[in-house]
């Protein structure tokens, strides 16, 4: 299969960045595409996820490996995604959520495609055109934002004018894919188990629109 690099990133925190990268992951590897994802956050929160869980079951065979990258030698970074070019698959990269690390570029330049978490805050809406601006000026990697946590309750006239209007903006830049309700089960997500049909059904739409904008197929 054709090598992919996607990156899982914003500089908003709370947007659901790892939540989305490890159901993702395990969405792919259900339907049978390789995948390995890559935990270059200095707090390791995917990859402490999956210790505790294999920890708590230690016979259960992960469907995809989770490795960590350590950002803060650029040599190292470049040395690491050079090998992550020859996977047979899709490799997913949780990056942090700043844009502080200047090793970051080197990542960023190696990426095929960006899945932006967002919601439509006022906060995380600036943060995301600040992030957009720094990320162009880098990479070349086809943009796909996904709003995530919203609301389908907020329906006043003022809080739908403001959605169409980011989406609008979005659009010009990338690709802008269904959103993903709040709830509880996909904040529930897993590194180790099978998806659940609550699970899947909160993602199915927005992540087979990643899939046909970044050319993910088995």
């Amino acid at each position: 299969m054709q090598n992919k690099i996607i990156l899982f990133s914003n500089i908003k925190g709370g947007v659901g960045k790892t939540t989305l990268c490890s159901l993702f992951a395990s969405y792919l590897a259900e339907n049978g595409i390789p995948v390995i994802a890559i935990d270059a956050d200095l707090q390791a929160s995917l990859f402490r996820h999956r210790q505790r869980e294999t920890d708590a079951d230690p016979d259960v065979q992960a469907p995809w490996n989770v490795e960590l990258l350590n950002t803060s030698d650029g040599n190292n970074v470049a040395s690491v995604l050079e090998k992550l070019r020859e996977v047979p698959g899709v490799v997913l990269i949780d990056c942090p959520g700043n844009l502080n690390d200047r090793n970051l570029e080197i990542i960023y330049k190696a990426a095929d495609g960006a899945v932006i978490p967002m919601s439509f805050d006022a906060d995380t809406v600036d943060a995301t055109g600040i992030f957009i601006k720094a990320f162009k000026t880098i990479s070349k990697a086809q943009l796909v934002f996904i709003p995530n946590r919203i609301n389908p309750a907020e329906k006043r006239a003022d809080e739908l004018h403001q959605r169409a209007s980011t989406i609008e903006f979005l659009g010009l830049v990338g690709t802008v894919v269904p959103q993903v309700k709040q709830c509880v089960a996909v904040k529930r997500y897993t590194t180790l188990y099978s998806m659940d049909s609550k699970q899947r059904d909160a993602v199915e739409n927005a992540f087979n629109k990643i899939m046909e904008t970044l050319d993910i197929k088995k």
